[in-house]
This record gives structure tokens, C-alpha cells and sequence, in this order.
């Protein structure tokens, strides 16, 4: 299948397992489902290596040897009558172990046919929720947060910018909130914050690809993860169709994992959306 580029137009990096056989029970004939045939699987994984070629950590990563375990064990488990649908489960385990996306070939070079062939295969790729276009649109709410270079104008400047990637969108007003510094971390100016609701089509990742272009136009470094930041752009919920997409994608953890913690979100959002729900729950 073609390369697959992320948001921001990265190609992903990929993980190769082919060749994977075991004997499976598949098929629509009973003599299939009685005897059972070889069954091969052919394997790519698109993810990132950043975090492990950081840390030589393999819990950073996604192990291929668990990998091939939890196919071995699809093939051999419950039977199906069609192939394609043997290929939708092996995608979904892999996704369900972090991928951003995966391509799968299932092969089954001992398929009941009369003429004389080599193999039959089927090849389908599939996208984490993080990588899908949302249709309906997505309902999303942003936080936005600067402590440098005139805050209050970094706010309203770059709400203009978010305001062109969303759809019916709505602002708070803007908050003062105390900077929360770390243990032996130097002192910061407040913090001038807001919330954004609105609309987008855009996937979780290709949202926070133009949240961070935005943050980039406007002067963000990142030399400091918790340090003080020209304007801060924060994806705190996504929701396709009223149902809150999870993530605990390392770039993307979604909800955001601190958002009912923090009043500076809460009470701006409630605000424009006295209704909404995090996590399940009313905001109040």
C-alpha cells in the first residue's frame, strides 16, 4: 500500500511482520471449519520511533513479538466464514496496542477453489481514531493559555487563528490564573486563559498539527515543558457524534488528562456551554 503521512506531512515509521502462518478453521464450508488450513498474515505497523529511539525502552514502543503472539492466537481462535472479516479483527488488535495505523494481508494459499492458483489474499489498512476524519463533524473544546509578550493579545490573536480551522465556534472570556510552578522552578508570570468550543473536521492529529502551527507562528518554544509560553494551544475534548474519543497516544492524550483538575478550564467552558460534559460527567 502507499506511504502513509501523518499530520504535518511526517511519514509515519513502520513495523514489518510478514510471513505469520498458523492453522486456522476459517471458511464458509464445513470441512474447512472441521480440518482447518494454513493461514498467513503479512503485517505493517505504522507508528513513531521517537519515543523509543530516546530511551531504548521497549515499553516505549510496540513489541512485535507480543504482536505476533496475539495474531497467532486471532488465527487460531474463533472461527470465521470470510477472510475479510479475519483481517478486520487482526487490524483492531493492533490498533488496540497503540498503531497509528495498520496495513494487513491474509492469505490462504489452500482455499477451496477448482483452478489452478498460487494464493488468495485479502488487503485492507486502517486508521486509529486519532488519524480519522470525523463525519459527522467533531464537537472539540481548546484551551487557550499565554504568560509572555503581552498575554492578553496572544490570546485574542490566536483565538482569531483557531477561529478559521473551526465551525461554529464560541469563546469565553479571558481568565487570570496564577502560574503553578514546580518545587525549585523560578516564579512566572499569571497566566491570561480562555476557552474555545467549536466544530471541526479535521482528525484529532491534523487538529493539533494546526493548534501547534499556530503556536509556532506565534512564537512557542518548547525548550521547557512547564515553562512559561507565548501562547499555549490545548485540545481538552474531541467528541464524534456525542461520544468522547479516549487516547493515551503520547502526543495526544485525550481526554486531557488534567482538564477537571483545573478551574482556569472548567469555569471558562461552562460558560459558553453550560451543558457540556467531561469524562461523562456535567462540568458542575
Amino acid at each position: 500500500m502507499a506511504d502513509l503521512y501523518l499530520p504535518g506531512g511526517h511519514l509515519s515509521d513502520q513495523i514489518t511482520l510478514t510471513g505469520l502462518t498458523a492453522t486456522g478453521h476459517h471458511g464458509v464450508f464445513d470441512h474447512e471449519k472441521e480440518n482447518g488450513q494454513e493461514f498467513i498474515v503479512d503485517l505493517t505497523i505504522h507508528t513513531t520511533f521517537k519515543y523509543a529511539r530516546n530511551s531504548d525502552d521497549l515499553g516505549k514502543t510496540i513489541n512485535y513479538g507480543e504482536v505476533a503472539d496475539r495474531l497467532a492466537a486471532i488465527i487460531t481462535g474463533e472461527p470465521v466464514n470470510l477472510i475479510e472479516v479475519l483481517a478486520e479483527r487482526i487490524a483492531a488488535e493492533v490498533l488496540d496496542m497503540g498503531a497509528l495505523a495498520v496495513d494487513v494481508t491474509v492469505h490462504k494459499p489452500h482455499a477451496p477453489i477448482q483452478q489452478v492458483f498460487r494464493d488468495v489474499s485479502v488487503s485492507i489498512r486502517r486508521l486509529s481514531v486519532l488519524l480519522q476524519t470525523p463525519k459527522p463533524a467533531a464537537e472539540v473544546v481548546i484551551g487557550l493559555g499565554s504568560n509572555l509578550n503581552d498575554p492578553v493579545a496572544q490570546v485574542e490573536i490566536g483565538a482569531g487563528k483557531v477561529a478559521r480551522i473551526l465551525m461554529n465556534e464560541r469563546k469565553s472570556r479571558t481568565r487570570v490564573t496564577a502560574a503553578q510552578v514546580l518545587p525549585g522552578a523560578p516564579s512566572q508570570p499569571n497566566y491570561i486563559n480562555a476557552i474555545m468550543i467549536g466544530n471541526t473536521t479535521l482528525s484529532p492529529l491534523a487538529l493539533l498539527a494546526e493548534l501547534q502551527r499556530i503556536e509556532d507562528e506565534q512564537g512557542r518554544t518548547r525548550d521547557e515543558r512547564w515553562g512559561p509560553r507565548t501562547l499555549d494551544l490545548d485540545i481538552v475534548s474531541y467528541k464524534i457524534a456525542g461520544r468522547e474519543v479516549v487516547s493515551d497516544d503520547p502526543d495526544l492524550t485525550l481526554p486531557h488528562p488534567q482538564a477537571h483538575l483545573r478551574d482556569f478550564v472548567i469555569e471558562p467552558w461552562a460558560e459558553v456551554d453550560p451543558w457540556g460534559t467531561l469524562r461523562g460527567k456535567p462540568l458542575r
